[in-house]
C-alpha cells in the first residue's frame, strides 16, 4: 500500500517573518519529530534516514543536523561545503563563535523546542537564538558527518548578511549571551569587531568571497549522497528498523522562486524515509504561480495520494 502524506496548508493573511511564521509551522505539527526545510533547497533522499536513527541510537537526543553544500545554477555545480562540528560538546564551544547548525537540515523533538521557548522573532537570527535557549535549556545535539540538504547560493545571500540592520541583530545576541554569561567579555568584543568586518565595512562582493572562503572544497567523497546511487544499500542494511512518524515543516513567501519550491517539495517527497505529514505556512500574500505548486501538492505525492487539511489564519 503506497504511504499516505498528510498536506496542510496554513496561510497567514500577513507577513509575519521568519521566526513567527516557524513557530506557526511547529505549533501545527502532529508529531514529536519535526524536519525543518526552506523552500528554495534541495533534501537529499537519505536525510531523513540518517536523523531518525541517531534518534534512535540516543534517546537523550533534542536535534539532529548535518552537513550541507551549497550550489550555483545547477543542483550539481557544488561551490562550497559548510561542515558544522558533530559532537555535543563541540558544538556547544562552536555556538559562542557562529551559529552550530545549519538550520535548513535539522529535525528536533518538539517538546524540546517549546520547553526552550520556540521560535521568536529576531532579524535574521530566529535560528541561532533558539540553539542558545535550547543550550541553556539543557538540550543535547548532534549534526551527522553526512550532507543532507543542498542549498542555492550567490550573491544574495551575501548581501542578505550585511548592512547595520544585519549587523545590530547580531551585536544583541553577543549581548544576550554575555549576559546569560555564555561567552566573556573578551569573546564578545572579539565576536563584535569580526561581525563589524565583515557585515559593515566589506562590500558584498568581498563578502562574499570571504564566506567562500570559510567553506571547504567539495571532494568527491563528500558528494557521494547527493542522488540514489548507494539508496539500495542503505535499505537493506536497516530493512528491519521501524521509523517513527515525523513531520516536516515549509514555510513559502511572495518573493519566493516557485520552480525552486516545486523542486523543495518534490525532495520532501522523495525521501528513502517518508514523512506522516508536510505543514506549509504560507507567510503572507502570494502569487498564483507559487498557489499551483502548492495546489499540487494537495493531490499527489510520490508513490501515494497526499490529503489536504487546509487551514487559514
Amino acid at each position: 500500500m503506497s504511504k499516505v502524506i498528510a498536506f496542510n496548508p496554513i496561510y497567514l493573511k500577513e507577513n509575519q517573518g521568519h521566526g513567527n511564521a516557524r513557530r506557526v509551522s511547529l505549533q501545527n505539527c502532529r508529531n514529536e519529530l519535526v524536519a525543518l526545510m526552506d523552500a528554495d533547497d534541495i533534501s537529499l533522499p537519505q536525510r531523513f534516514m540518517h536523523q531518525l536513527q541517531r534518534f534512535a541510537k540516543n534517546d537523550a537526543l533534542s536535534i539532529v543536523g548535518g552537513q550541507i553544500s551549497e550550489f550555483s545554477g545547477d543542483e550539481r555545480n557544488i561551490i562550497g561545503i559548510r561542515k558544522v562540528p558533530e559532537k555535543h560538546g563541540d558544538i556547544c564551544q562552536y555556538l559562542k563563535k557562529r551559529c552550530p547548525m545549519n538550520q535548513v537540515s535539522v529535525m528536533f523533538k518538539k517538546t524540546d523546542v517549546e520547553n526552550a521557548g520556540g521560535y521568536q522573532d529576531w532579524f535574521c537570527e530566529e535560528d541561532y537564538y533558539l540553539w542558545i535557549r535550547m543550550m541553556e535549556a539543557g538540550c543535547i545535539f548532534e549534526n551527522v558527518p553526512e550532507i543532507l540538504v543542498n542549498v542555492r547560493a550567490g550573491e544574495n545571500m551575501s548581501s542578505r548578511r550585511g548592512g547595520w540592520k544585519y549587523f545590530r541583530s547580531e551585536r544583541k545576541l553577543q549581548k544576550y549571551m554575555l549576559a546569560k554569561g555564555i561567552i566573556t567579555f573578551s569573546q564578545y568584543i572579539y565576536n563584535i569587531t569580526l561581525r563589524f568586518s565583515g557585515e559593515v565595512i566589506l562590500s558584498n562582493s568581498l563578502r562574499s568571497k570571504i564566506f567562500k572562503c570559510l567553506r571547504e572544497d567539495a571532494k568527491e567523497n563528500d558528494l557521494l549522497g547527493i542522488g540514489k546511487e548507494n539508496e539500495m544499500e542503505f535499505l537493506d542494511k536497516e530493512s528491519s528498523f521501524t521509523y517513527p512518524p515525523f513531520s516536516v515543516a515549509i514555510c513559502v513567501y511572495e518573493k519566493d522562486n516557485p520552480e525552486w519550491f516545486d523542486i523543495a517539495m518534490g525532495s520532501i517527497l522523495d525521501q528513502t524515509v517518508k514523512p506522516a505529514e508536510i505543514v506549509l505556512v504560507v507567510d503572507g500574500p502570494i502569487p498564483a504561480s507559487i498557489q499551483n505548486v502548492i495546489d499540487k501538492y494537495e493531490i499527489i505525492c510520490v508513490g501515494g495520494t497526499v490529503k489536504s487539511n487546509k487551514t487559514k489564519k
